[in-house]
């Protein structure tokens, strides 16, 4: 599983584009949940302001770690933790708002 490309040998810019990416897509729901002015937009914000920061620190990562694969590694976690803030952000939210 660690004897990937995009762990070992990659300079890094994969991280950046998927990160950006995905970055992308999983802020259009959390802006549009903060804009609506309901109940979840403090959940909402913060979720916001966790996935830049995350994606912040990709870029951060990529320039000013040396050692490319404890970089990639780091990178790689960066994105995992993306993912699960705007996950877990999205569904409190959504319950939030259900209720």
């Amino acid at each position: 599983m660690s004897n990937q490309p995009a762990l070992q040998t990659s300079s890094g810019l994969i991280w950046i584009v998927v990160g950006g990416c995905f970055a992308i897509a999983s802020l259009v729901p959390l802006v549009m949940l903060a804009l609506a002015g309901g109940a979840s937009t403090p959940i909402a914000v913060v979720a916001i302001t966790a996935v830049l920061l995350l994606y912040a620190a990709i870029i951060v990562l990529r320039f000013a770690v040396a050692r490319r694969p404890i970089r990639l590694w780091w990178m790689a976690a960066c994105m995992l933790m993306m993912a699960a803030v705007a996950l877990v952000g999205i569904w409190a939210a959504a319950i939030i708002e259900a209720s």
